[in-house]
């Protein structure tokens, strides 16, 4: 039978359960009339008549916690271990020692709600895939009945950056390129390479002199370098293995260069500049021109735009990034592909005209 009683202001309610033969109570405070009490206790009492209730009713944030040691933190780079941990933060800071059983729906929509009146809607998302993630989990491991994250849906009413693609024009492009190819820093030396390999900068960090072929006028991509962990680790997916073309002035060039021990880009610290600095003095470059600012990750969306624009095949390009599938090349270039698609079209109905 079920305890109802008043404290203070609120009232709770006790369902008294068996957990491995043993007689526990199942406790819930804070209602504010006895009817929604009684009302938690009959469906408690219900979920026990059906063999329905769950008994292993832990502390959210606990088993959060728990499924991400086990599950997660294994197998995740740096970056994204960040956001399982200010996801865990977050339900800490709002939901503290409730039980999982005790969250709802509703619960969790006030807190992406609150959470998007200050962040933007991609941070939104990823708060909010997290949290779906672990709950699947506990349904499917039958710590509660229902995925009360599944009709939830993300707000945000602070503007995201702007996410246009940026990359150099041809005569930027080409500017930077003599501004580089013959300058000694570090971080010079690695721009020149993502400009005309498209390498993403984890790659080029992660370069070691044996990686260079001069006779092959080549370079293997077989690691990458994590700047957090400052280790070496695979690269981001098996396609990202791969072998590139390099021009031969380029190789010419590289070939001449002072390289480290252990990386082909060393700073005075024995390991890769920083992806931080390298941005630095990409701006500093690029200032000097008035060329467009970009970060270094533009370096590769120059690269790819570049070939693009002079009729190399997309699954050319699309292999040349490493890419785990050319669908992530067609969307991600996208509006240049419409734009030459446009320019296609004009030509072909240039020439159709001269058939008539």
């Amino acid at each position: 039978m079920a305890s109802i009683y008043k404290r203070g202001k609120t009232w709770t309610a006790n369902v008294f359960v068996l957990v491995g033969g043993k007689r526990t109570r199942r406790t819930k405070s804070g209602f504010g009339t006895k009817t929604e009490a009684n009302k938690w206790a009959v469906n408690i009492e219900n979920q026990k008549m059906q063999n329905e209730l769950i008994v292993q009713n832990k502390v959210f944030v606990t088993s959060f916690e728990e499924w991400y040691l086990v599950f997660k933190e294994p197998q995740l780079e740096t970056a994204t271990k960040q956001w399982y941990k200010r996801t865990l933060s977050l339900l800490t800071q709002k939901w503290g020692d409730r039980l999982i059983t005790d969250i709802s729906s509703s619960d969790f929509q006030k807190l992406i709600n609150e959470y998007g009146d200050n962040h933007v809607k991609s941070s939104v998302s990823h708060i909010k895939n997290i949290t779906s993630a672990f709950v699947r989990y506990a349904v499917d491991e039958d710590l509660i009945k229902k995925d009360f994250t599944r009709n939830v849906n993300t707000h945000s009413v602070v503007k995201s950056k702007d996410k246009e693609l940026k990359f150099l024009e041809v005569d930027e492009m080409y500017r930077l390129i003599e501004r580089v190819k013959n300058n000694e820093a570090v971080t010079s030396r690695m721009i020149y390479t993502s400009i005309l390999s498209g390498l993403r900068f984890s790659e080029v960090a992660g370069l070691t002199a044996k990686d260079f072929n001069f006779a092959n006028n080549t370079i293997n991509v077989n690691k990458s370098w994590q700047i957090h962990d400052q280790k070496f680790k695979e690269t981001k997916t098996k396609t990202s293995n791969r072998t590139i073309s390099m021009p031969e002035t380029y190789m010419q060039i590289a070939k001449k260069w002072k390289m480290g021990k252990e990386f082909a880009f060393e700073s005075e610290l024995g390991t890769p500049p920083s992806d931080n600095a390298a941005n630095k003095q990409l701006k500093r470059l690029l200032e000097k021109d008035d060329s467009k600012i970009i970060t270094f990750h533009g370096l590769r969306h120059t690269h790819a735009s570049y070939l693009l624009s002079k009729d190399i095949s997309i699954q050319y390009v699309s292999e040349r990034l490493g890419h785990s599938d050319m669908n992530i090349t067609l969307s991600t270039y996208a509006h240049l592909l419409d734009k030459k698609r446009s320019e296609e079209t004009n030509k072909a109905l240039s020439f159709l005209d001269n058939v008539n």
